[in-house]
């Protein structure tokens, strides 16, 4: 159905013609319809003169009567099959003489003071809906009952009064307004809907022949299974039968393991081939119709035991346990022991597939009142309750990810429901996820006399065939990854073994990681190999795991692997830093270019589409391996060369430092030299200063002798300075004084309080007292540039962004037996990229003339003397930190306090 609606003016000239045909086959029956209601009903209206005219009624029976006579006649001459030009005059005969036979009745009754201006509406919109009248038509016969209606109040002997024939008119064109209306809406809806219909039909039309297509393609693609399954059967049965040959003949003459392995991975895989084939087949049969049932007497219970204990050696390799028990009335029953053998194998078979190690399998059988029910439940996997329904659809799979844990084509559970359909049963499943499933077959099977002829099987529970026929039971009891097909006895016990994963490396030669979900696979590709070191993985969550603690120089992934395919362990190897230089090639049987695309993306270095000869993989090995070690060695040479690197960068840096360092005693030298005369002069003065305070009133005495004192301390300070600067370019480390921390910072505090204002609170937290070892000189011009640099870097917030007062917070808390001292301010902070740069010399922030770059990195030089180890938290725009651990006043303390005092502080918060 179209979107759209079908607009009449956007209808194609074809589809218009084809709805007018129609139209036209419609229209014999409404005009006969119309004629007969006309004829009817303008008769029987001949009770309404007696009425309103009763003076009139002979006139008008006789006007009636003649119409009626004329609208018969025309309905009698239209014959059964009419032309389309008949059926429209005979339309416009059934309205245009009803119309001039009321016009007449209308002219004698008084014309425009008739009330029988009525019948005009009564025209109008009852054959308009009777005739299925097109716009035009309906504007024709309009036309014509306006100048009808007109005629007869023209010709009419009595004066019409005008309100009268007012409100007639209106009626009139009232009720015609609203026929040519609808009968313009009337046709359009015809015509969508004949759009519509015609639409449906070829829709139906294209899908008649798509089916008759589609059957055509099935019955062909189902005679393609059936040829191409004989002819693959004929050639794979002679390679089965070639291999067994060889397998005898290696047995004959054992030492040579390889040639065993290789021979019996041959007929395994022949074997699982052969049995998709027969499954094919199976489903070709019941295709084509040709699966006919043939039941024969039957001894259950043996037939039962025969079949499971050929099976329980399967179960056995994976741990599970296999059950089974027959519960029958009678001994005998009619059964169909090759569809029996196919439902009962394909079931067992997927219970031992999805059941883990340590699970079990029951086996349930019960025949009586002439039906047997056979019960498999597994305590497996289970099944999602949503794919429930769709298991026994051909070619269906539960996971058809990249990603599936268990091999199959999606044949055995449809051959199970055709098998049992076939023998008139059911089938039904009841499963809960991480709990098992159970299958219940239920099929007629009557019971059999004993007294009655039999031919029944032999000792083996299958019917023997020769050794074709034991080829095809072997491939039905064939499971992919095992080897053992008959007796448990009949193989080397090492075949059943899967292969070591994790071989120790060894000799320096290279290491293969090969990952694949398909034992025979592996065993196939390690088989390839020679001179190097394997490491196996079955799925792809092993495989990235033994990636990344094997690190390989190759890597062998299968495109499709339970819990992570090879595109995605591919990807993860190329995203972890220490497997990304391990080489991929990827494995798989598709080969279409997207899987090609998306192994490249994710990264693998080459792909190899199954199946691909011995020649080329050990090629491309070979390269990938050498490309490997090329690529190792690069790796371990920027290593080197990176380390190199790292140790020219610090030996610039430290000469770079010397160099400073070598400047700066240059220069505080001549520094020293310059500031001492002055210094002596000015100690000088003080002296004489101190001799005029004898003169000076006994009140002024105390305030001249404090800032006579504060300046001598000052000057002492700067002498000290000088001292230590000295001390500081020869690396002078000689501590030998006692010191305490809050004396000293309380001394730092009072020589920058003339710059704490309004705008900076100070605040400081400690102990009474905080002894240490050190120069308190030293200490105190420490501490008095980090209050120098937390106040300018508060003003610098201040003026750029503005916000909340500055503070600057000091606090001493005792950390074993040292300290530890923490100044924080509310300043602009330290940007990332500086904060390994500070305490190098010279190197500052602020602009040219508001520092030379030496207050940190003398600190940092002072207190590595003291043994006290600084650091730094700084969050630009936030605060900065500085956080001081200095070691106790005792030396026993001081080898320990300098590794230890940080780390029980914890870091910066």
């Amino acid at each position: 159905m179209p979107d759209d609606p079908v607009r009449l003016g956007k209808s194609t000239p074809e589809l218009r013609e084809a709805f007018r045909r129609y139209e036209d086959s419609v229209a014999v029956d409404n005009v006969r319809r119309a004629l007969a209601l006309g004829g009817v009903f303008i008769l029987a209206v001949w009770a309404l003169d007696w009425v309103v005219f009763p003076e009139y009624v002979q006139e008008f029976l006789l006007i009636r009567a003649t119409c009626a006579a004329v609208l018969g006649c025309i309905f009698l001459s239209l014959g059964p099959d009419p032309r389309p030009g008949v059926c429209y005059a005979a339309s416009w005969c059934a309205s245009l003489f009803p119309m001039v036979s009321i016009c007449l009745m209308i002219s004698i009754t008084g014309g425009g003071n008739s009330v029988y201006y009525a019948g005009l509406n009564t025209i109008l919109v009852g054959l308009s809906l009777v005739l299925r009248w097109t716009f035009v038509n309906s504007l024709g016969v309009v036309a014509v009952c306006f100048l009808s209606y007109a005629a007869s109040v023209w010709f009419s002997p009595t004066q019409p009064e005008f309100t009268i024939l007012f409100n007639n008119s209106t009626f009139l064109f009232v009720t015609a307004t609203f026929v040519l209306a609808g009968c313009y809406f009337y046709e359009k809806l015809r015509f969508s809907e004949f759009a519509l219909r015609a639409e449906v039909e070829d829709s139906r039309r294209q899908l008649e022949s798509s089916n008759k297509q589609l059957s055509e393609l099935d019955e062909a693609k189902t005679r393609f299974f059936a040829n191409i399954s004989h002819e693959l059967r004929t050639p794979l049965t002679v390679m089965l039968g070639i291999s067994e040959r060889m397998k005898s003949m290696v047995a004959q003459q054992p030492g040579d393991d390889t040639m065993t392995e290789m021979v019996s991975m041959l007929e395994q895989n022949g074997l699982r081939l052969l049995k998709l084939i027969d499954d094919l087949l199976d489903l070709v049969r019941f295709d084509t119709g040709h699966a006919d049932v043939v039941r024969q007497p039957t001894r259950i219970a043996d037939h039962l035991d025969g079949l499971l204990r050929s099976l329980r050696h399967l179960a056995e390799q994976d741990r599970v346990l296999l059950l089974w028990k027959c519960d029958s009335e009678s001994d005998l029953i009619e059964l169909d022991r090759d569809k029996f053998d196919k439902i009962l194998l394909n079931l067992v078979m997927n219970a031992i597939k999805f059941t883990p190690s340590g699970g079990s399998i029951e086996v349930v059988l019960r025949a009586e009142n002439g039906r047997m029910e056979l019960a498999v439940e597994d305590s497996g996997v289970g099944i999602p309750p949503e794919v429930l329904p769709r298991i026994f659809e051909r070619f269906w799979q539960v996971d058809t990810s990249s990603t599936r844990k268990f091999q199959g084509a999606g044949i055995g559970l449809a051959l199970v429901r055709s098998l049992a359909e076939a023998m008139g049963g059911s089938v039904g499943v009841a499963s809960e996820l991480g709990k098992g499933t159970k299958f219940t077959v239920a099929i007629p099977a009557a019971a059999v006399s004993s007294e009655a002829p039999l031919t029944i099987e032999d000792d083996h529970p299958l019917q023997d065939g020769g050794k074709i026929a034991d080829l095809h039971r072997r491939a039905a009891m064939s499971i992919p990854g095992k080897v053992a097909l008959h007796a448990p006895t009949a193989e080397p016990s090492a075949t059943h073994e899967a292969p070591v994963i994790g071989r120790q490396v060894g000799g320096g030669r290279p290491l293969v990681l090969v990952a694949d979900d398909e034992p025979d696979i592996r065993r196939f590709l390690r088989m390839q190999m020679r001179d190097v070191d394997v490491i196996e993985a079955s799925d792809g969550a092993e495989a990235l795991e033994l990636a990344r603690l094997r690190r390989p120089q190759l890597a062998l992934l299968d495109f499709m692997m339970p819990e992570m395919d090879g595109v995605t362990v591919c990807r993860n190897i190329r995203d972890h830093h220490s497997t990304r230089g391990i080489a991929v090639i990827i494995l798989t049987a598709r080969a279409d270019e997207q899987t090609k695309l998306a192994a490249l993306q994710a990264g693998a270095n080459d792909f190899l589409t199954k199946p691909f000869s011995s020649a080329e993989l050990a090629l491309r090995l070979e390269s990938q391996i050498a490309m490997a070690r090329i690529r190792r060695e690069i790796t371990d040479l920027n290593i080197e060369l990176q380390a190199a690197l790292e140790q020219i960068k610090e030996s610039e840096v430290l000469m770079l430092r010397n160099e400073k360092l070598s400047a700066l005693g240059r220069m505080s030298a001549g520094i020293i030299h310059e500031i001492n005369n002055p210094l002596n002069y000015a100690g000088a003065g003080i002296h004489a200063l101190y001799t005029f305070a004898k003169a000076l009133p006994e009140s002024e005495r105390p305030d001249f002798e404090e800032i006579v004192n504060d300046i001598r301390d000052g000057i002492d300070r700067v002498s000290q300075i000088v001292i230590d600067l000295r001390k500081f370019t020869r690396d002078d480390q000689a501590i030998t004084s006692d010191a305490d921390l809050v004396d000293i910072i309380t001394q730092a505090r009072r020589m920058i309080s003339h710059q704490i204002g309004k705008d900076i609170t100070f605040s400081m937290e400690s102990p009474k007292v905080a002894p240490v070892r050190g120069n308190p000189n030293q200490l105190v011009q420490v501490f008095i540039n980090l209050f120098h640099n937390a106040i300018d870097a508060i003003h610098q917030r201040l003026e750029s962004d503005g916000g909340e007062p500055g503070r600057l917070a000091v606090t001493v808390e005792p950390s074993g037996p040292g300290w530890v001292v923490s100044v924080r301010d509310n300043g602009i902070g330290i940007p990332p990229e500086n904060l390994q740069k500070i305490f190098d010399p010279f190197f500052t922030s602020k602009e040219v003339g508001k520092g030379v770059g030496l207050g940190l990195s003398i600190i940092h030089q002072i207190l590595r003397n003291h043994k006290a180890p600084l650091e730094v938290d700084s969050r630009p725009g936030q605060h900065t930190c500085f956080r001081i651990a200095f070691p106790g006043p005792f030396p026993a303390d001081e080898d320990s306090s300098e590794n230890s005092a940080l780390d029980r502080t914890g870091s910066f918060s």
